[in-house]
């Protein structure tokens, strides 16, 4: 928990966030296991570094679809659930795969 604490306090230093919000933040993180803290630091080390781009909130609403992207999706617009795989059997491959 030390180091999501240095991390929101830093946070906090720099952008002036509410302690409000940081408060509730700390506490939602405070039992959490070290993978749950290393998944935030992720995300939140992602969100800082997108924001350093002065365009990142533009970027992010105006986002566009490649055209294999477009095609991919088209491509899936009629599908009825036959052609999905059942969960189960998903899982099954995954664990064979990789263990999971």
């Amino acid at each position: 928990m030390k180091i999501i604490s240095s991390v929101f306090i830093n946070f906090d230093k720099n952008m002036d966030m509410n302690s409000t919000t940081l408060n509730t933040i700390t506490k939602k993180l405070e039992n959490q296991s070290e993978d749950i803290l290393k998944q935030v630091l992720g995300y939140l080390d992602g969100i800082l570094e997108s924001k350093k781009d002065k365009n990142w909130l533009e970027h992010n609403q105006n986002y566009q679809l490649s055209e294999q992207q477009k095609r991919e999706l088209d491509a899936m617009e009629n599908l009825t659930d036959e052609d999905f795989m059942p969960i189960e059997e998903f899982h099954n491959r995954i664990k064979e795969k990789y263990g999971f």
